[in-house]
């Protein structure tokens, strides 16, 4: 008797309803994979929600395993940097402002464009169309699970991540699992207590392996390994239904040699790194042409910038930006800063995507007034200090990404035209000294004779310089707060100067520099770094030799190392030394390399970062040798509302055997208006 009633369950089938969250995919693949491995026939499949998107997949001839696989594959778009502020009003802190002023933002703003949705609806819709529901086994979706369609013959089988003991949930979804587990009829597959994310997949193994004494009735199946269907669509882009002024720009995004779902990837991660459409519809027809529409409108931004270069004083700087969009993007930007010894304003106006589909051509401005604080100087004697400096410049050129987005190529012209006044730009004048009287008309000191008093006067420089840059840096790398990233620049150019007060004119010299960085993550907590960092100005001799530009002459025909300081190259001997340009760390040619290492956790941490530092040729205004070992520790405190940096940089002449050291201190502290 008991083998007749085993021989009978033998023969029957079962049912696999599947409902859940796209939380839940995992937990649905364990079952799937325990239902393969015992061979338990499954005559049919009924799906809701993201569970119709397994059982569909499941139902076409994918495996578990290969389930499994398409969903770890999809990478969703990292969320882009935005290029300019989305908000009327929003709060901006600066770490430190560069020698020349230009403020160097630290937005907190988390909100960035994310176009990473639209791409994973997509990729699900291809996974969906490339199967072909229904052909291992009939499948169906439904809008209600419960109660179940009557299938008569067989036994009903759910797979739900809902456990147990949880008691969450809404009343409705509470007397919908009361409903489940009276059904004496039904198998539900759910785990005992509610299991983490990382365990979800084995969670549904177990599940399905505590009721194989009810599955032992169920007849076997084999179930055997089947390919992946290969894609059919190639996703060929139709930007018929956007608007007129935006059809050219947002064309331009798609690359015509990306295929398949690399070119929608790509187009998203352009449109997002952009930041120029706010809205955006992406709908696949069944003749593989992806209809693309989106919305853009202009976009006004105001910040106001507050922060502290040092402990001497505080900065401010206001922007201003404007975009919209005909046919090719206009960026307008307005930059004024004042504090500290500087003031000046700088203009920026980009036309992006101008120039062969994805390049932009920009025309630059900057108008400054720059009066270094003394404690700056105050190790420099006084012929080599500069004293004030007011400039005015203009760079027109074009910059065009090369094939990978963190690769920019920027070609350019820049003319400047600078007043300078410096420690050495005096001559010299006789003043009368007069006998002094007392009140009573008696003679208390006798002067009667002439003294020499220094006069100072501005001297001009006039400057041209065409250059190529290009630029290869992952997202967010600091050389000096890097946790991980990379950075490869090259800079080459020509450079011609006239010194207009003192009828000067420099040959015209050849301008090069190179910086090489990277840096990496042993844990999430320590971090490694290294690079190196060249520069070169020279110019060739009528002999065919190659030598460094000309000495620059100020007043009087004496030699001026303050005026000449402003075409050398500032070495990046620590974050003080870039900052702050001097004549001991500027030079025609050099060359340094650092490493660095770090404790860090989310921006703080303790950082230290040194290297040794050669120049190639002789320096002789400044105390140290042409060979200099140099260190730079650091303790920064990072959040939301300030950053501060506190750190002494060490430089150490191993000729001459001279130390220093300086104190210093960044502080962000906040401002703006909101």
């Amino acid at each position: 008797m008991f083998l007749f009633h085993v021989s009978i369950f033998a023969e029957e089938t079962a049912v696999l309803y599947i409902s859940g969250d796209f939380s839940s995919i995992e937990y649905h693949l364990g079952v799937l994979s325990e239902i393969e491995r015992l061979q338990i026939d499954i005559d049919s499949v009924i799906g809701k929600d993201w569970g119709s998107f397994v059982g569909a997949l499941w139902s076409a001839g994918w495996n578990s395993g290969q389930i499994r696989e398409l969903v770890k594959s999809w990478d969703s778009l990292p969320r882009a940097k935005e290029p300019q502020n989305s908000t009327l009003w929003q709060k901006s802190w600066l770490i430190k402002h560069t020698e020349d002023g230009k403020p160097s933002p630290l937005e907190i703003d988390e909100s960035k464009p994310y176009f990473g949705q639209i791409f994973f609806d997509l990729i699900v819709q291809e996974a969906i169309w490339r199967s072909e529901p229904g052909t291992r086994v009939p499948f169906r979706e439904v809008e209600e699970l419960y109660p179940f369609p009557p299938e008569q013959g067989r036994l009903a089988l759910l797979s739900t991540l809902i456990a147990l003991r949880d008691t969450n949930g809404t009343a409705a979804e509470r007397y919908q699992y009361k409903l489940w587990s009276q059904d004496s009829s039904l198998v539900v597959f759910r785990p005992h207590s509610k299991p983490n994310s990382d365990s979800l997949f084995e969670a549904g193994v177990h599940a399905v392996q505590g009721k194989r004494s009810v599955l032992a009735k169920i007849k076997s199946k084999i179930y055997e390994e089947s390919q992946l269907p290969k894609p059919r669509f190639l996703y060929h882009p139709v930007f018929d239904s956007v608007s007129a002024e935006y059809q050219g720009h947002l064309e331009s995004f798609w690359n015509p040699g990306d295929t398949g779902i690399l070119g929608v990837r790509n187009f998203l991660l352009n449109l997002q790194e952009d930041a120029s459409y706010q809205s955006l519809k992406l709908v696949l027809d069944t003749g593989s042409f992806l209809q693309i529409n989106a919305e853009s409108s202009p976009l006004l931004s105001l910040s106001f910038y507050a922060f502290g270069g040092t402990l001497l004083g505080i900065n401010a700087a206001a922007d201003i930006n404007f975009r919209f969009i005909n046919q090719f993007g206009y960026n307008l930007n307005l930059t004024a800063f004042y504090g500290q010894g500087i003031k000046g304003v700088e203009p920026d106006l980009r036309f992006e995507r101008f120039f062969m589909r994805d390049g932009d051509f920009f025309v630059k401005a900057k108008v400054f007034e720059y009066e270094p604080i003394s404690f700056f100087q105050k190790k420099i004697y006084e012929e080599a200090r500069l004293l004030i400096e007011s400039g005015r410049s203009i760079t027109l050129g074009i910059e065009k990404p090369l094939g990978q987005r963190q690769s920019v190529l920027q070609i350019a012209v820049e003319i400047e035209r600078r007043e300078v006044k410096t420690g050495a730009s005096y001559y010299v004048s006789l003043e009368p000294v007069f006998d002094i009287y007392d009140d009573e008309g008696n003679l208390v000191i006798d002067y009667d004779y002439f003294r020499e008093v220094r006069d100072y006067e501005f001297i001009s420089l006039t400057s041209m310089f065409p250059y190529a840059r290009w630029l290869w840096q992952s997202e967010g790398y600091d050389r000096w707060f890097a946790s991980d990233g990379f950075l490869a620049e090259f800079m080459g150019g020509f450079r011609a100067v006239s010194v207009s007060s003192s009828g000067q004119n420099l040959p015209l010299y050849a301008y090069t520099q190179g910086k090489l960085g990277i840096s990496h993550p042993l844990n999430d907590y320590i971090s490694i770094s290294g690079g190196t960092e060249f520069g070169a100005n020279f110019r060739r001799s009528a002999h065919g030799r190659m030598l460094l530009p000309d000495e620059i002459y100020g007043i009087e025909g004496y030699y001026d190392p303050a005026l000449e300081n402003r075409y050398r190259f500032a070495m990046g001997m620590g974050l003080y030394q870039e900052g702050w340009q001097t004549p001991d760390n500027s030079s025609h040619l050099y060359g340094l390399g650092f490493a660095g290492l770090s404790l860090h956790w989310r921006g703080n941490g303790i950082f230290l970062t040194g290297g040794f530092a050669k120049d190639g040729e002789p320096n002789p205004w400044s105390e140290f040798s042409a060979r200099r070992l140099f260190a730079e520790p650091k303790i920064r405190i990072k959040t939301d509302a300030f950053d501060v940096v506190f750190g002494q940089n060490f430089v150490y002449s191993m000729k001459s055997s001279l130390k220093r050291s300086e104190n210093h201190i960044f502080l962000s502290i906040c401002g703006g208006i909101l």
